[in-house]
């Protein structure tokens, strides 16, 4: 009887090791999957591009200059269109369609299909161009002291917008992109002032915002207000120019690194100064949408982050890609196989679009 007693207590112990590894194993398991390569994220689509000079992303893909042509790639990799715009060219896009330009020749071509809407010469060099649904917007030199001219999609001038003693920051469309804004720095008087000015193409000058406490870097035109972001607040106005200032947030020692600008209440992405200088890898990020805010720490340094929809996601060179969800402290973090040394965007809220040489690569992040 004793024997047979010391021969079942061995048994009994090892049910409880097995047991006991089983929890370890599915625990070990559950961190994996969190912090480890997801399964969706082993799918991705590529594309060689050995003469891309520029690149850019747009809602359902990209577009980039060869140094001859303008070519649109959709989310899947494929060429959906290309255009021939000559040597020495530049241009900018967006989901209305994409404006080149080169010297004073400017071409506006339709997103869909690559046909040119309008090209045409302009009455001086052209220093960049955008594209909305129904206008378009091209400065013309000098920096300083330039002028905008504005015209209808198809090449009809509507107005010339002369900017005395100012430099042009930023522009674009908003409110369905039937309104024009402009960011401009004056440095004539005894402190730099910024001026936000918004018109109705044809009708001149609607409204305009000045701030003289700090210099403004980005803008955010939503369906009733007006985001302002500078180098100590952000500051939020009316449409005619009242600030509202129980909105106002204090964001000195953070620097804007992405914005997701096509929503119309967008997320903010922030990280500190020294970390966007470059000093370090970016590793706090500081969230903004609303009234909401919330700080989180990447789990590895990143290279960049890039604010889609409700999420940040930050791109490190370990491999790994981080996903941080507003409402949610939790950073998840994935490890990919895939090499990259540039960050392009996201498009369809949820393809990154990265770079290693030569290779484009379209990684899903679901």
């Amino acid at each position: 009887m004793e024997r047979d007693r010391r021969g079942r207590l061995p048994w009994a112990i090892v049910l409880i090791i097995i047991a006991f590894s089983c929890i370890i194993a599915y625990s070990a398991a559950w961190i994996v999957r969190q912090s480890g390569g997801a399964q969706g994220f082993a799918s991705y689509s590529s594309i060689r591009l050995d003469s891309a000079r520029k690149l850019q992303t747009v809602k359902d893909g990209f577009v980039y200059y060869d140094g001859s042509s303008i070519t649109k790639v959709g989310s899947g990799a494929n060429i959906q269109w290309s255009y021939v715009v000559g040597a020495n060219a530049d241009f900018e896009a967006n989901e209305s369609g994409v404006a080149s330009w080169v010297g004073g020749k400017l071409t506006l071509i339709d997103p869909s299909n690559g046909a040119p809407s309008y090209s045409g010469t302009l009455d001086g060099d052209i220093l960049s161009a955008r594209v909305g649904s129904e206008y378009a917007a091209a400065v013309l030199g000098p920096e300083h002291d330039s002028t905008i001219i504005l015209m209808e999609t198809g090449g009809r001038r509507v107005d010339s917008i002369t900017l005395s003693n100012q430099t042009v920051v930023d522009y674009g469309f908003f409110y369905k992109d039937s309104l024009f804004w402009v960011m401009t720095l004056d440095t004539n008087g005894t402190a730099p002032a910024c001026t936000v000015s918004t018109y109705r193409p044809g009708k001149r000058l609607v409204g305009s915002i000045t701030d003289s406490e700090q210099t403004l870097y980005h803008v955010n035109f939503q369906s009733s207000q007006i985001c302002c972001t500078g180098n100590t607040y952000m500051r939020v106005y009316a449409y005619n120019g009242t600030e509202e200032a129980a909105k106002r947030k204090l964001v000195y020692g953070w620097t804007l690194v992405d914005a997701d600008t096509g929503s119309d209440n967008p997320l903010m992405a922030f990280t500190l100064n020294d970390e966007f200088d470059g000093a370090s890898l970016i590793r706090d990020v500081r969230m903004l949408r609303g009234t909401e805010e919330q700080t989180v720490r990447m789990p590895y340094g990143c290279m960049d982050i890039v604010a889609s929809e409700d999420k940040i996601y930050g791109f490190s060179t370990d491999g790994y890609i981080m996903i941080g969800r507003m409402g949610q402290q939790r950073v998840d973090a994935y490890q990919i196989s895939l090499k990259f040394d540039q960050v392009y965007g996201v498009i369809n809220g949820n393809i990154a679009v990265l770079g290693n040489g030569n290779e484009i690569y379209l990684l899903s992040l679901s």
